[in-house]
């Protein structure tokens, strides 16, 4: 009832971002939590980045994209859970340390 603040409009549109550029909501058949990255950037974004987004299995990602490509992802897991981390049809398992920072290129996904 106070216009412009809409809560449920508010926290919608942040989460709808969030999804378009980090997916985590599948799990392979060994359990590794699967992070598609940027499954739906919009072309009008062709550069930008993100930091601090949570995947489930509480990892941290922070990405960066440059015309529409991903540049760099940077993953910080808090368990040691597999990962397997997609960009388009390409993907990387990955057996982390809680904590260890794992930097990803776009070269990695080649």
């Amino acid at each position: 009832n106070c216009p412009p603040f809409q809560i449920d409009n508010n926290f919608g549109t942040t989460a709808g971002i969030a999804e378009m550029l980090l997916q985590s909501h599948v799990q392979d058949t060994q359990g590794a939590c699967i992070i598609h990255l940027l499954p739906a950037l919009p072309a009008a974004w062709a550069e930008g980045k993100v930091r601090g987004l949570k995947a489930r299995g509480n990892v941290t990602v922070d990405i960066t994209w440059k015309d529409g490509v991903l540049e760099q992802v940077v993953l910080i897991p808090s368990t040691s859970k597999l990962l397997v981390v997609k960009l388009g049809k390409s993907q990387l398992k990955i057996s982390p340390e809680p904590g260890e920072k794992i930097v990803i290129t776009k070269n990695e996904f080649i």
